[in-house]
């Protein structure tokens, strides 16, 4: 199973500025050093400082080159940044977030933050619900395509 959506991306209208995560239903980690934050609604990602300058820059920063996020239920492929999903249970959270796409909902991607993690640690987060629009301006959309949605 295959399809497309619209994602939406946001960034804070001053740096550093985030909404909080919210409540974290499960923290994983996994491959990488990469920590996976589950929750009802959304899924977030906490990335190696590399990974996540090359994420920043390609997918989320204002002059972001990157217009298509591609998901499977075991990988994601974020610009030229490939993120393996090596843990069963994510695999379990990330294919019941997907499916609930497979309606016209639309996908929202954008960073958040969460009182329980050191300063400055965010999350690049996908969610169901949009950001406050006090925080967050929308900037250009991309595609997202979903492939084996579990």
């Amino acid at each position: 199973m295959s399809f497309e959506c619209e994602l939406k991306r946001y960034a804070a209208y001053f740096r550093g500025w985030c909404q909080a995560f919210g409540e974290i239903d499960r923290e994983f980690e996994g491959a990488n050093g990469i920590t996976w934050l589950l929750a009802e609604d959304q899924v977030g990602l906490i990335l190696p400082d590399q990974l996540r300058r090359e994420v920043y820059k390609q997918v989320l920063g204002k002059k972001a080159k990157t217009n298509e996020l591609v998901v499977s239920h075991d990988f994601f492929q974020l610009g030229g940044a490939g993120i393996h999903v090596s843990s069963d249970q994510v695999q379990r959270y990330l294919g019941m977030l997907l499916k609930s796409f497979t309606t016209s909902q639309t996908l929202h991607l954008y960073l958040t933050y969460h009182f329980t993690y050191p300063s400055g640690t965010r999350f690049v987060t996908l969610s169901k619900k949009a950001p406050l629009r006090i925080i967050y301006k929308e900037i250009e959309p991309m595609l997202i395509r979903i492939e084996q949605c579990g």
